[in-house]
């Protein structure tokens, strides 16, 4: 009785599961990076937030004086503030949600 050798083949999962989920990974990976890019707007969006702030309460004397209101102003801090603070809320408890494995509920 003469044995036969055979190779072995092996892949990914060892059938081409891996294979099959590249593209899933592969968009993961895009909806990450633009989760952070989002997430990083946000952040330039809440300090110019601060900054406008900040000068508008330097310059309130004198913007007073000329006869000039802020109305627009704030309401571009109001959209701002909003905007920002809750993606960065919603961004860190994304995190915190995929660092520990559980899920995050406000409320």
């Amino acid at each position: 009785m003469e044995r036969r050798r055979q190779s072995a083949v092996y892949s990914p999962g060892g059938c081409g599961c891996g294979l099959l989920l590249l593209p899933v990974i592969a968009v993961s990976i895009g909806v990450m990076f633009v989760f952070a890019g989002l997430a990083a707007a946000a952040l330039v969006l809440f300090i110019t937030a601060i900054g406008v702030t900040v000068w508008l309460c330097r310059s309130r004397e004198r913007r007073r004086a000329d006869g000039k209101t802020n109305v627009g102003w704030v309401v571009f801090l109001i959209i701002a503030y909003l905007l920002s603070i809750s993606y960065l809320v919603f961004f860190v408890l994304m995190m915190i949600s995929a660092f520990t494995g559980k899920s995050v509920t406000v409320g």
